[in-house]
């Protein structure tokens, strides 16, 4: 399944999925990515006055599952180049990341989607590094997280290492000093 991330225009923060589009194998879906901007220029179209492509989002699900069983997640940018993945099943064992594969680093602050939102976050902890022993400690793709704070309610969450982005909007003083000053509140306890 691809669909993508877009942007409200009307309210800069509010972000929503379009319309998924459904393919029967990756090869597939990921012709459709690279073909997306062409396909939907009118979302990427600076004329329109309602939404904006923010990323491309490829979901893997097994088929013919009484349940939704989700096998990867991949995230592109709005013109189709890869982001980052977790190829990890719903209940697979989660080994860690190799560190090339952490992108933000413990103080970063960051976007995230949270429900309907855009929010900026500041990075407390990454994800588990590859590590040969935690099959015993029984991770899952669940494990594959950036524990972010976010701005403005402070509250602690846990984001799915692929939906963790680079600022791609400015930042105000005031909110980079509140993330700053709660990260620092933070890493003393």
């Amino acid at each position: 399944m691809v669909y993508s991330l877009n942007l409200s225009k009307a309210e800069p923060n509010r972000i929503h999925p379009g319309k998924p589009l459904f393919f029967s194998d990756i090869e597939k879906a990921e012709s459709m990515i690279q073909q997306f901007r062409k396909q939907y220029e009118f979302l990427y179209d600076s004329s329109n006055l309602e939404e904006q492509v923010y990323c491309l989002i490829l979901e893997e699900y097994q088929m013919d599952s009484p349940y939704r069983y989700q096998l990867s997640t991949r995230v592109y940018s709005p013109e189709g180049q890869f982001l980052s993945d977790c190829i990890i099943p719903d209940d697979g064992p989660f080994l860690g990341r190799s560190k090339s594969c952490i992108h933000h680093q413990i103080g970063d602050i960051v976007e995230i989607p949270h429900g309907d939102h855009l929010v900026f976050g500041i990075v407390l902890e990454q994800p588990p590094c590859f590590n040969e022993e935690s099959i015993k400690y029984g991770f899952t793709a669940s494990d594959d997280c950036y524990t972010i704070l976010h701005y403005p309610d402070q509250e602690i969450d846990y984001a799915h290492t692929p939906l963790v982005f680079k600022l791609t909007r400015s930042i105000s003083d005031q909110v980079r000093e509140a993330l700053l000053s709660a990260y620092e509140v933070t890493s003393k306890t």
